[in-house]
């Protein structure tokens, strides 16, 4: 009788302890999660005045006059480290390429943008298209799992607003 009630605490104590291991595991994996970096870009809008001059806006700052930068954003709960950052132009061609060493949680980098850019969102724009040349290349590694990532954004423009003679459109940076 003895060793039957033995026998039962030993495999109680058992699935205690298989239950107590599947909850530190559990924590574990959760605890990993929240420090994936997460990048992406804010709102930009492109407006093309009666001039037919495209001006670049930011929508998280407070600068009205025209911008020459994306802001790039972790909004993950951890550091993007070696961040290379490449503005591809045809899917190939390198036009721009940046490197930040370290781009740590709720912060930001301003990545500038160059003429070739400006020259392709206005040929765009002409043409009455949607989908640009224009990708970004972004490959970052992080603190967890220390392995390179690597993420392809397509730029596409969509008419937000037609209002007083300039037509304004939306930059949007959407994954392959």
């Amino acid at each position: 009788m003895i060793n039957l009630i033995s026998a039962i605490g030993s495999i109680g104590t058992f699935i205690m302890a298989l239950f107590y291991f599947v909850s530190v595991t559990l924590q574990l994996y959760q605890m990993k999660i929240g420090f994936i970096p997460a990048l992406g870009f804010n709102q930009v809008l492109l407006e093309l005045n009666e001039e037919d001059e495209l001006t670049m806006k930011n929508m998280s700052t407070d600068i009205t006059d025209h911008e020459d930068y994306l802001k790039l954003y972790n909004l993950g709960g951890g550091a993007a480290k070696k961040i290379k950052i490449e503005i591809l132009l045809d899917g190939e061609k390198v036009i721009q390429e940046k490197y930040v060493n370290m781009l740590p949680s709720k912060e930001s980098y301003l990545l500038p943008v160059n003429k070739e850019v400006f020259e392709e969102f206005e040929s765009t724009i002409q043409n009455n298209g949607y989908e640009s040349n224009i990708n970004i290349r972004i490959s970052y590694r992080h603190n967890v799992s220390r392995k390179q990532h690597t993420l392809t954004l397509n730029g596409k423009l969509d008419e937000f607003n037609m209002y007083k003679n300039k037509t304004i459109y939306e930059l949007q940076f959407i994954e392959d």
